[in-house]
């Protein structure tokens, strides 16, 4: 009888020791990560000591200036850790703990704060600057860092400030990476002596030109580079967009004065002007079509139909668009007519439609052989030129004057105003009068204001003013 009773008191004092004997659980642990600086913490890794980073504790947060955070790091025995925090602008912090004393990591500007001006006096956009202790790189560009600009640039003409802190010496590498990833580099600059660092040459002469959008559509990009210079570089727009009939004031550095210019349309239509001289023109156009050197094409719709043409469509013979009615919100009456800018070639289409909503079509005209363009009852393209106000007629309608165009470039706007009053309206419009061309021009305020002081500008900025001129003398009057 006693021996069961032993048997299970030895069993039991067994099971209790087997118990006793098991390790205690290891305790959680936590860091409380502290940031001191008045910067943003971009990026954490905190991790045991020896062990690999892991993942950014952060996430897709920050941790703003004086602010603290409280990261979980499991159950583990181990006391020993390092945190890495990476601030705005790519500069990073390391810093060590026992988090068996204190759960506390602070990350501090102990080191001098030193501002550098980084000025961009080129004629592109800086879009990278890195900046590094003077000899620390070793040669090889990946030992730069972090990009200091981040998702920023500095434009031309502008400044960009750089706090540097914990920076021991004032001696540093600096390079800049350009819109058109040409780079720039200066070495051992001392930004404690000389603060402000200057890129691209500040000597060589601005240009500086108006680029005029003359087209319909929004000008979306313009690039520009010296003439005969391989690539483009950088959208010279940035953020914004040239209006139609809107300015862009464009300034280039640069020994010539020859530069090509490339305009890019909301439509994603291009147009290029090569070998400009920008020290002597002051305004460049965009948007009107340029065929050769004699610009954009003036045509004439003269209304034979006994009905109103409501709209009128004109594109180039090989577009699979008729593109926006060029008329917009006029009409041409039976025996009236209208001039139209044509944008393309000089093969075109047409199309015409009636206020009856009926619709006629020509395809694969010559408008370069045909100025006026008569529509009338059963037309053909043969006899688009024939009968029509004006056809056929060597001398300016009555109670007007006959311009031509000689001067050697597109005129792209011309004024009549009362005289010795100020400039109006352009009178042009959205159309130019190619070299070589003419046009019958009539008093725009009628057959009793004849007398104004006519004035034309050239695609070159250039303009010539014919003060006191005579709107309804029925002659041709030449501009060169």
């Amino acid at each position: 009888m006693h021996r069961p009773l032993l048997a299970a008191l030895l069993a039991a004092l067994s099971l209790a020791g087997s118990v006793h004997a098991q390790p205690a659980p290891a305790p959680a642990r936590e860091a409380v990560v502290a940031n001191d600086t008045d910067r943003i913490l971009q990026e954490l890794y905190v991790h045991r000591l020896g062990a690999d980073e892991g993942p950014d504790r952060l996430g897709s947060g920050v941790l703003p200036p004086r602010a603290t955070l409280r990261v979980p790091l499991g159950r583990t025995r181990d006391c020993n850790f390092e945190a890495r925090a990476v601030f705005e602008g790519g500069d990073e912090m390391r810093r060590r703990a026992d988090l068996c004393r204190s759960p506390r990591i602070a990350f501090a500007d102990t080191g001098p704060v030193r501002e550098v001006t980084v000025s961009n006096q080129s004629d592109r956009v800086v879009r990278e600057l890195y900046l590094a202790p003077a000899g620390s790189r070793g040669g090889r560009g990946r030992e730069w860092g972090a990009d200091r600009l981040g998702s920023g640039t500095v434009a031309t003409g502008e400044d960009f400030r750089l706090r540097l802190r914990n920076m021991a010496g004032c001696s540093v590498d600096v390079r800049v990476v350009y819109d058109d990833d040409e780079e720039e580099v200066r070495e051992r600059q001392d930004v404690c002596r000389s603060p402000r660092l200057a890129f691209g040459d500040p000597n060589l002469p601005v240009r500086e030109v108006t680029v005029t959008n003359r087209g319909r559509r929004m000008l979306r990009e313009l690039y520009a580079r010296a003439a005969g210079r391989e690539g483009w570089g950088g959208d010279r727009l940035g953020a914004e967009m040239i209006d139609p009939r809107g300015d862009f004031r464009l300034r280039l550095r640069g020994e010539s004065c020859r530069f090509d210019l490339r305009a890019v349309f909301e439509d994603n239509r291009e147009e290029v002007q090569r070998g400009l001289d920008l020290c002597a023109q002051q305004r460049v156009g965009f948007g009107a079509p340029v065929i050769g050197e004699g610009g954009a094409r003036r045509v004439t719709l003269v209304n034979g139909f006994s009905r109103t043409v409501r709209e009128a469509y004109l594109s180039p013979a090989d577009s699979d668009d008729w593109g926006e009615d060029a008329l917009e919100n006029e009409v041409i009456a039976p025996g009236a007519h209208r001039a139209l800018p044509m944008e393309g070639g000089c093969r075109a289409d047409l199309r015409i439609v009636f206020d009856n909503d009926s619709a006629e079509e020509r395809r694969d005209i010559d408008i370069c052989a045909l100025g006026t363009l008569a529509l009338r009852p059963g037309w053909t393209v043969d006899e688009l030129a024939a009968e029509g106000p004006g056809d056929g007629v060597k001398e300016p309608q009555p109670g007007s004057i006959r311009l031509r165009n000689a001067g050697g470039l597109p005129v792209v706007e011309l004024y009549a105003d009362p005289p010795g009053g100020k400039r109006g309206e352009d009178r042009l419009g959205r159309t130019v009068l190619g070299t070589g061309e003419a046009m019958d021009f009539a008093p725009p305020g009628g057959p009793g204001e004849c007398q104004a002081d006519l004035v034309a500008v050239f695609r070159d900025g250039r303009e010539l003013a014919l003060p006191g001129t005579d709107l309804c003398a029925g002659r041709e009057v030449v501009l060169q």
